[in-house]
This record gives C-alpha cells, structure tokens and sequence, in this order.
C-alpha cells in the first residue's frame, strides 16, 4: 500500500542567498548483517564561506578540528567522528577525506557497523557542524530503520522501514492528507526563492548487498544496489511546469508524492523495502 511518511524539511540545510548541500549516504551490507556506511557531504565553496561568515557574526564559529592542522573547517573529521553515535548503537568511525575540488568543499566518511539492526539513516542532510539550528534543523531525526534475517535456504533478507506516517487531524474529509488538499501555486517572488532554496539540492540514499539480488520490492536496482532516495532538485528547476504547481513542503515525504514523477526523482512509497540476497 503507497502511503506517505512524516519527515521534517523546514530549512533544508540550504543558504537563501546561494548553494544547497549535496549529501549521499551508501549502506554496505555483508551476508552477516554487518557492514560499513559511506557519507559524502558538501557544498558550494562560496555558500560554505557566507555560511562561515554568518556563523562567526552569530559568535558560533566552526571550532577547528584537533586532528587536522591549519585554519577551522565548516566540514571537519570531528564533525563526523561524533556523529558516529547518532547512527546507531555500535557504529564506528574509520576514517573521513576531505571535499576540495570542483568549487565544492565537504567531507566524505566511512564507518563501520556489526549489526545493520541497530543502524539509523536520517534522511535529512545534516547540516554541518553547529550551523544546524541557524540553518532550520532544529527537529528529531526521522530515521529509516533495518531488520536482517538468515532465511532457511541460506539467502539473507534485509527490511528498510521508513518513518511511519504522522497522521493529520486535520485531514480533508475525502481522505486526502491536509498537506495536499490545502496547496496553493507558488506566486513569483515564492518561485523565486524556492529556485535558490533547491540550486544544488541533492539527497540520495542506497543500499548495497554483498551478494545478488534474488527479489526486492524495490523498483530502482541497479546490480547489487537498491536506491531508497535519490532528490536531484536541479532536475526541478529545469521543469518548469512542475515549479508553477510546487508549493511549500511540509516533510521529505511530502515533497516524494509532489515530485514522485519529475525526471531526476527516485523514491519508494511503501513504507517497507524488502531485499534478499
């Protein structure tokens, strides 16, 4: 059954003037459950210092990272070193390399984990370090969570359960989810703002298995990998027809039914993904 799930997005960790984070999160899954996480963030390098600049004027200047010499960075390794507890119990940082090229500075961390059970993948980019409440995310994560089972033939079965819905009570009396039936069109200086708000918004989230694919309910597959989210918003900015009829998201989810059928969009409706490998 397709239904929607709740995910805050106020502030999609994006400046208003200029530049959105890129973030990417890839789950490796090994046949015992265990397996390492790889988590690429970044943005645009003159977003990155406006974001710096604003930070210091509000006396919450990036902190410079003990392990690294030279000037404080937005993006540092301890930054990704201390969010290794928020990802689950027994998660564990290894290692982290810095983004420098192509106008982009960022970070991109690996982590290690025993049991994909205790995993937790927010599927909100991050914001970095301690600009998060300057830059609106300041909500709970909503987490996809994993189940892992060793079936009798052998074959592994992994669960990917989204965040279940958060119901409205006050929701159109035909069913349809207040968010939806309340919508209005954007007017002009709205569009415009959403256009910079979304200019270089990217969110993607996959998983890959350590062995083939036998079934999954999924439909994006590509070899041993499944796409849970893939949000490519420069794709948006090119549909025009889909911008003259977007209004303001209220979740992640919300966004998925409004954009499910825009070219550079891939998301899973059911609230529950299914792989056995």
């Amino acid at each position: 059954m397709l239904r929607t799930r709740g995910v805050v997005l106020a502030g999609l960790a994006c400046l208003a003037t200029t530049g959105c984070l890129t973030s990417s999160t890839l789950v490796k899954v090994q046949a015992d459950g265990s397996g390492t996480i790889e988590q690429t963030i970044s943005m645009k390098a003159e977003a990155a210092e406006q974001l710096k600049t604003m930070m210091k004027g509000a006396g919450d200047e990036p902190a410079k990272d003990a392990h690294a010499a030279g000037p404080a960075e937005l993006f540092s390794e301890k930054d990704m070193r201390d969010a290794a507890p928020r990802l689950g119990q027994g998660v564990a940082f290894v290692s982290s390399t810095p983004i420098t090229g192509n106008g982009r500075v960022g970070r991109m961390a690996i982590y290690k984990f025993a049991d994909i059970r205790q995993l937790r993948v927010d599927q909100k980019p991050a914001a970095p370090g301690s600009s998060q409440a300057m830059m609106g995310q300041t909500g709970p994560p909503e987490n996809i969570k994993f189940g892992f089972a060793t079936l009798p033939n052998g074959h592994a079965r992994l669960s990917i359960v989204f965040p279940e819905p958060k119901v409205n009570p006050k929701a159109a009396s035909d069913g349809t989810p207040a968010s939806t039936s309340a919508r209005k069109p954007l007017d002009a200086a709205q569009l415009e703002m959403v256009k910079k708000m979304f200019d270089g918004l990217k969110i993607g989230v996959d998983v890959e298995v350590a062995r083939p694919i036998v079934k999954t309910n999924s439909p994006f597959v590509q070899g041993n990998r499944v796409t849970l989210i893939e949000m490519d918003f420069s794709q948006l900015l090119a549909n025009q027809d889909a911008l003259a009829h977007l209004s303001e998201p209220k979740s992640i989810e919300d966004a998925k039914q409004m954009l499910k059928n825009v070219k550079g969009f891939k998301v899973n409706l059911d609230n529950e993904i299914s792989i056995e490998f």
